[in-house]
């Protein structure tokens, strides 16, 4: 069932040295008892000065373990800005939910979404289909399918692209497995349209692996994944094939470890991870092939991160520092963060996204209260 809420748009202090800047931190009504969250953007200029945009947030209502949507869609005409927020339900038969992933196809918005049973060892995704046509209950807008299930499946992240000769998405999974004699391993599953998943081993025999909703980027079309592994640090792996199981692991930092983020662009790619309580983030250069780490920032709060690569080719940050939500941008003259000053303690699981139209680059933070209740803070 559709509800929509408007919200209502709370000031927010934010610093960035010594400068001062205003944005709005609000709850997004009809939300609460919030678990896991991740969210994506995307607009598309239709030509003629026409153009729409969404902004879309799963999350888990943990009252019942439902896979929810928060959406919202662009206002076009005066004023510009948000129209209000709509509550939608995805999936209502989950019985356990660990982890979930969002993201949004580029060509024309949809939205997808996987996300772990745990009960039913059962790693699903989720595709926004619309006009009650789905078949994840009665009037549903939403088709759902179990892509693996094994003895214990955990903490999926997803991406996808658009490929115009099949005029459909290819789905790319990554997730983590554990059979009941405790053998963990690191896999990857793809879906090319309306054909069957593939699934292929990327790192078997692992020890514990954490990974983040965002730990997937595309090169191009060629998946690439971050992840820390306890005893051995943060790691990326790329897909070389054409076997699904072929993929090159590369050491980042023995001493990293959290839920490394990752995103890659043109000749950019980048991961941001915690080290003990630090911030940190690693460059790959073209050039040399090499990664590069780098000290973000200090005395940061939890594991969780959120990275977007922006338009001008940085990298941006969401963390949780201060029980506030903060966001760090690399420019010309190196890193600077921004940190947020909320009536009550926030910043929990962050996920950034960036609003790109019309060319601005601005920042959506997503994060939870200490009450689960989720909050947007628009740049």
């Amino acid at each position: 069932m559709l509800r929509g809420i408007r919200f209502t748009m709370a000031a927010a202090v934010l610093l960035v040295g010594s400068e001062a800047m205003a944005w709005s931190t609000s709850p997004i009504p009809g939300t609460s008892a919030v678990g896991h969250t991740a969210q994506g953007y995307a607009w598309r200029d239709w030509g003629g000065g026409a153009w729409s945009k969404w902004h879309s947030v799963a999350y888990s209502d943990t009252t019942g373990d439902v896979v929810m949507v928060a959406r919202r869609e662009a206002n076009v005409g005066f004023p510009f800005g948000w129209l209000p927020w709509v509550i939608e339900t995805v999936d209502e038969s989950v019985n356990f939910l660990n982890g979930l992933s969002m993201t949004i196809g580029k060509e024309d918005g949809t939205e997808f979404i996987a996300y772990v049973d745990v009960d039913t060892y059962r790693l699903k995704v989720a595709r926004r289909v619309g006009g009650n046509a789905g078949n994840c209950g009665v009037l549903s807008q939403w088709d759902c399918e179990t892509v693996d299930s094994v003895d214990v499946v955990r903490t999926p992240s997803i991406e996808v692209r658009y490929d115009s000769g099949i005029q459909d998405y290819i789905v790319y999974v990554v997730y983590t497995t554990e059979t009941s004699a405790g053998v963990r391993s690191l896999k990857h599953a793809r879906k090319t349209g309306g054909n069957p998943w593939f699934t292929g081993t990327i790192k078997a025999n692992t020890n514990q692996i954490r990974l983040a909703s965002d730990a997937i980027a595309l090169d191009g079309g060629t998946p690439l994944v971050a992840f820390a592994e306890s005893s051995v640090g943060v790691q990326v792996s790329r897909f070389v094939g054409p076997s699904l199981g072929t993929w090159t692991t590369t050491l980042i930092d023995a001493n990293g470890g959290g839920y490394a983020s990752m995103d890659a662009r043109s000749l950019r790619r980048e991961i941001v991870y915690t080290s003990n309580n630090d911030l940190k983030s690693a460059s790959w250069s073209f050039l040399t092939g090499n990664w590069t780490v780098s000290t973000v920032d200090t005395a940061v709060q939890g594991s969780y991160l959120s990275l977007v690569i922006d338009d001008a080719f940085n990298p941006q940050i969401a963390y949780r520092k201060g029980s506030a939500p903060w966001l760090a941008r690399r420019g010309t003259s190196g890193w600077s963060t921004t940190g947020t000053v909320t009536p009550t303690a926030a910043g929990y699981n962050p996920s950034l996204q960036l609003d790109t139209h019309p060319a601005t680059d601005t920042a959506i933070l997503i994060h939870m209260n200490s009450n689960r209740v989720m909050h947007v803070t628009d740049e």
